[in-house]
């Protein structure tokens, strides 16, 4: 400790308990989805149409409505677990639990480094401005935001996941007026139009595009140590954020698409922009350009503050409970987990280096590996420990679970078909996490699960 006297307080190493409100954690949900709806989710047209589209959206939807009512649930029964791999420790063990732990910590770490990338490269785009100084400068900025504690990096984070949601609204009531039904089928292989012109196949494989429409409103429960009356608002906060999650998405799905074709839209890299050039002498065109480039940065600014929020978090909860060195466990004289921040930033500058296209399906297939095995968790404490004190009980109990369960199998099965291997690259990523554990781990966790 005394070679990091200016950096670690004396105080006990611990987050600042009540310093959320449950509406910040709602929005720190909606701002991690919420760049979602600006680019990547369109590609799904290409692959299954807009009626695969909406299909994989809606089924998406019901698998994170299922997972946060599983996750309130397990944060009210268990505040004192801290972090997913307490929910897992406590039913299936160590090993799992610290496969799931260190699972969604990668996962959110290699998705800042995705949103360092797309930054820079729409600033690149859209100023002429790129490379690695400008990916360094939005790293350097987000980290020293997040060393100044909850409260300021989940305050910015809520100002530009609102401001990023309210250009949302506005493109959709702005595109709106050009919406033709026809314009969401698509070509058949036969030549017929279709709102699936690949069957339910091509909607099997619109799943990964249609996750990033609500991928990550989940993680606003790393935030249940630092928010107040955990038990009571912690349903509300994930309530909150799968309903605007959604809701904006399916709007950006049929306006977007309706507005535009489905044809053109499966085929751009930006969505938003595409859709406003479909009628560029509408008046006010070039001002919502202006606005929806502006949006579109804000939104992938918001994602990169809460996935960097939320990664730090679990860091720091893994090596609370004895999964890391006790350095990421440490907070600083703002009780900020300092090290762990820092930890996040080196994944994620790491990954800002390799493509996208390998990085994104890591991540989805990390995050699911995270889910399956807190869902199993869940079913786990449901069965083995029926009158545990639960001040909340999830809405549909253990069948939400085993739907939630299934539909997370699916996710990972859609990774494959999209990218085997980038997949392979991900198990390989898992097995060696179980090796390092299994014989670097330390001892007392695995004989005392």
């Amino acid at each position: 400790m005394s070679d990091h006297a200016g950096e670690i307080s004396a105080a006990p190493a611990t987050l600042k308990a009540g310093s959320l409100h449950w509406l910040q954690v709602a929005a720190l949900g909606i701002a991690i989805a919420i760049s979602g709806n600006v680019s990547g989710w369109n590609y799904g047209l290409a692959v299954g149409g807009w009626g695969g589209m909406l299909i994989a959206a809606l089924a998406m939807a019901v698998l994170f409505l299922c997972l946060t009512q599983s996750l309130a649930e397990l944060a009210a029964a268990l505040p004192e677990a801290g972090g997913f791999d307490g929910y897992v420790r406590r039913t299936l063990g160590p090993t799992p639990a610290y496969l799931a732990g260190m699972s969604v910590a990668i996962a959110l770490a290699v998705g800042a480094g995705l949103a360092i990338s797309f930054s820079e490269a729409y600033v690149s785009a859209w100023l002429g401005l790129g490379g690695w100084p400008i990916k360094i400068a939005f790293l350097v900025i987000v980290m020293g935001l997040q060393l100044r504690g909850a409260s300021e990096a989940v305050g910015l984070t809520v100002a530009v996941g609102v401001a990023a949601l309210v250009i949302l609204v506005a493109f959709c009531c702005f595109m709106a007026p050009e919406f033709q039904t026809s314009n969401l089928f698509s070509a058949a292989p036969d030549g017929a139009r279709s709102l699936l012109p690949h069957g339910y196949a091509g909607a099997a494989r619109c799943i990964p595009f249609a996750l990033f429409l609500f991928l990550g409103v989940e993680q606003s429960a790393h935030a249940a140590a630092e928010m107040r009356d955990m038990a009571r608002n912690m349903p509300k906060a994930l309530a909150l954020a799968i309903g605007v999650a959604f809701v904006i998405g399916i709007c950006v799905l049929l306006i977007a698409t309706g507005a535009t074709g489905a044809d053109r839209l499966g085929a751009v890299d930006d969505p938003l922009f595409a859709a406003i050039s479909t009628n560029p002498g509408r008046t006010g065109a070039t001002l919502m350009v202006r606005v929806v480039a502006g949006g579109a940065l804000v939104a992938l600014l918001g994602t990169f503050f809460s996935l960097a929020y939320a990664g730090s978090r679990q860091f720091y909860h893994l090596a609370q409970a004895g999964f890391l060195p006790r350095i990421f466990g440490t907070v600083n004289s703002r009780q900020a987990p300092a090290s762990a921040v820092y930890l996040v930033g080196v994944i994620a500058l790491a990954t800002a280096a390799f493509p996208p296209n390998d990085a994104m399906v890591v991540f989805i297939f990390l995050i699911s590996v995270s889910h399956m095995l807190i869902l199993a968790a869940f079913l786990s404490l449901r069965r083995r420990e029926p009158g545990l004190a639960r001040t909340y009980r999830a809405l549909g109990g253990s069948p939400i679970a085993a739907v939630a369960l299934l539909l997370s199998l699916s996710v990972m099965v859609s990774c494959y078909q999209l990218e085997a291997r980038a997949l392979q690259v991900a198990i390989a990523a898992i097995v060696l996490l179980i090796v390092q554990f299994v014989w670097l781990g330390p001892a007392r966790l695995r004989k005392n699960p």
